[in-house]
Protein backbone atom coordinates (compact mmCIF):
# COMPACT_ATOMS: atom_id res chain seq x y z
CA UNK A 1 0.00 0.00 0.00
CA UNK A 2 2.82 2.39 0.85
CA UNK A 3 4.53 1.61 -2.47
CA UNK A 4 1.34 2.39 -4.39
CA UNK A 5 0.92 5.66 -2.53
CA UNK A 6 4.58 6.61 -3.10
CA UNK A 7 4.27 5.77 -6.82
CA UNK A 8 1.15 7.92 -7.17
CA UNK A 9 2.87 10.76 -5.28
CA UNK A 10 5.96 10.60 -7.53
CA UNK A 11 3.75 10.50 -10.61
CA UNK A 12 1.76 13.52 -9.36
CA UNK A 13 4.96 15.51 -8.67
CA UNK A 14 6.38 14.62 -12.10
CA UNK A 15 3.17 15.71 -13.83
CA UNK A 16 3.18 18.98 -11.84
CA UNK A 17 6.73 19.77 -12.99
CA UNK A 18 5.86 18.87 -16.55
CA UNK A 19 2.78 21.14 -16.44
CA UNK A 20 4.84 24.05 -15.05
CA UNK A 21 7.40 23.60 -17.82
CA UNK A 22 4.64 23.42 -20.45
CA UNK A 23 3.05 26.65 -19.16
CA UNK A 24 6.42 28.42 -19.13
CA UNK A 25 7.15 27.40 -22.70
CA UNK A 26 3.70 28.57 -23.83
CA UNK A 27 4.31 32.03 -22.35
CA UNK A 28 7.68 32.30 -23.99
CA UNK A 29 6.22 31.32 -27.37
CA UNK A 30 3.62 34.05 -27.02
CA UNK A 31 6.41 36.52 -26.24
CA UNK A 32 8.26 35.45 -29.37
CA UNK A 33 5.22 36.00 -31.57
CA UNK A 34 4.79 39.46 -30.04
CA UNK A 35 8.32 40.37 -31.15
CA UNK A 36 7.27 39.59 -34.73
CA UNK A 37 5.27 42.79 -35.03
CA UNK A 38 5.50 46.50 -35.69
CA UNK A 39 6.42 48.98 -32.97
CA UNK A 40 6.23 52.75 -33.28
CA UNK A 41 8.76 54.97 -31.52
CA UNK A 42 8.53 58.76 -31.76
CA UNK A 43 11.67 60.87 -31.97
CA UNK A 44 10.05 63.60 -29.85
CA UNK A 45 6.41 63.11 -28.78
CA UNK A 46 5.97 66.75 -27.69
CA UNK A 47 6.53 69.98 -29.61
CA UNK A 48 6.57 73.50 -28.17
CA UNK A 49 5.59 76.26 -30.61
CA UNK A 50 6.33 78.94 -28.03
CA UNK A 51 4.36 82.17 -28.43
CA UNK A 52 2.41 83.14 -31.55
CA UNK A 53 -0.19 85.75 -32.45
CA UNK A 54 -3.88 84.89 -32.69
CA UNK A 55 -4.80 83.96 -36.25
CA UNK A 56 -1.43 82.44 -37.13
CA UNK A 57 -1.36 78.91 -38.51
CA UNK A 58 1.65 76.87 -37.41
CA UNK A 59 2.71 73.33 -38.27
CA UNK A 60 5.16 70.69 -37.16
CA UNK A 61 6.14 67.15 -38.03
CA UNK A 62 6.31 64.29 -35.53
CA UNK A 63 8.96 61.88 -36.82
CA UNK A 64 8.79 58.23 -35.86
CA UNK A 65 10.56 54.97 -36.56
CA UNK A 66 9.19 51.46 -36.87
CA UNK A 67 11.49 49.63 -34.46
CA UNK A 68 9.56 46.38 -34.91
CA UNK A 69 10.15 43.57 -37.38
CA UNK A 70 6.92 43.83 -39.40
CA UNK A 71 5.41 46.67 -41.51
CA UNK A 72 3.69 49.43 -39.54
CA UNK A 73 0.25 50.61 -40.68
CA UNK A 74 -1.03 53.88 -39.25
CA UNK A 75 -4.78 53.32 -39.01
CA UNK A 76 -5.82 56.79 -37.84
CA UNK A 77 -4.69 60.08 -36.33
CA UNK A 78 -7.31 61.65 -34.09
CA UNK A 79 -7.16 65.24 -32.85
CA UNK A 80 -8.78 66.78 -29.77
CA UNK A 81 -9.91 70.03 -31.40
CA UNK A 82 -11.20 71.31 -34.73
CA UNK A 83 -8.33 73.81 -34.68
CA UNK A 84 -5.88 70.98 -35.33
CA UNK A 85 -5.44 68.91 -38.49
CA UNK A 86 -3.20 65.84 -38.67
CA UNK A 87 -2.01 63.85 -41.70
CA UNK A 88 -0.85 60.26 -41.55
CA UNK A 89 1.24 58.27 -44.01
CA UNK A 90 -0.98 56.27 -46.35
CA UNK A 91 1.55 53.53 -47.10
CA UNK A 92 2.95 51.03 -44.58
CA UNK A 93 6.26 51.88 -42.94
CA UNK A 94 8.71 48.98 -43.25
CA UNK A 95 10.71 47.56 -40.36
CA UNK A 96 13.55 49.92 -39.46
CA UNK A 97 12.11 52.72 -41.65
CA UNK A 98 10.90 56.17 -40.62
CA UNK A 99 7.71 58.12 -41.19
CA UNK A 100 6.02 61.39 -40.25
CA UNK A 101 2.76 62.65 -38.81
CA UNK A 102 2.14 66.22 -40.04
CA UNK A 103 0.17 68.47 -37.68
CA UNK A 104 -1.22 71.96 -38.30
CA UNK A 105 -2.74 74.28 -35.68
CA UNK A 106 -4.98 77.27 -36.47
CA UNK A 107 -4.83 79.73 -33.56
CA UNK A 108 -7.94 81.76 -34.52
CA UNK A 109 -10.04 82.17 -31.37
CA UNK A 110 -7.52 80.25 -29.22
CA UNK A 111 -5.99 83.05 -27.12
CA UNK A 112 -4.13 81.73 -24.07
CA UNK A 113 -2.17 78.62 -23.20
CA UNK A 114 -3.04 75.64 -25.41
CA UNK A 115 -2.01 72.00 -25.15
CA UNK A 116 -3.34 69.79 -27.93
CA UNK A 117 -3.11 66.02 -28.36
CA UNK A 118 -2.99 63.76 -31.40
CA UNK A 119 -3.70 60.05 -30.90
CA UNK A 120 -1.91 57.84 -33.42
CA UNK A 121 -3.54 54.42 -33.78
CA UNK A 122 -1.67 51.66 -35.59
CA UNK A 123 -1.12 47.92 -35.85
CA UNK A 124 1.93 48.23 -33.56
CA UNK A 125 2.24 46.26 -30.33
CA UNK A 126 1.96 49.57 -28.52
CA UNK A 127 -1.39 50.09 -30.31
CA UNK A 128 -1.97 53.79 -29.87
CA UNK A 129 0.49 56.51 -28.96
CA UNK A 130 -0.22 60.13 -28.10
CA UNK A 131 1.84 63.06 -29.33
CA UNK A 132 1.17 66.63 -28.25
CA UNK A 133 2.10 70.24 -28.69
CA UNK A 134 2.06 73.36 -26.55
CA UNK A 135 1.49 76.90 -27.77
CA UNK A 136 0.80 80.25 -26.18
CA UNK A 137 -1.50 82.35 -28.35
CA UNK A 138 -1.32 86.08 -27.74
CA UNK A 139 -4.22 88.35 -28.66
CA UNK A 140 -3.65 90.08 -31.98
CA UNK A 141 -3.74 93.82 -31.27
CA UNK A 142 -4.52 94.86 -34.85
Amino acid sequence: MKKAFASVLVLFIALSFWQCNFTFNSDSAAGESQSDSAKIEFENPNHDFGEIKEGEVVSTVFKFKNVGSMPLNIVSVDVTCGCTVAEKPEKPIGAGKTGEIKVEFNSAGKVGINKKYVTVTSNAVNGSEVVSFDVIVNKNEE
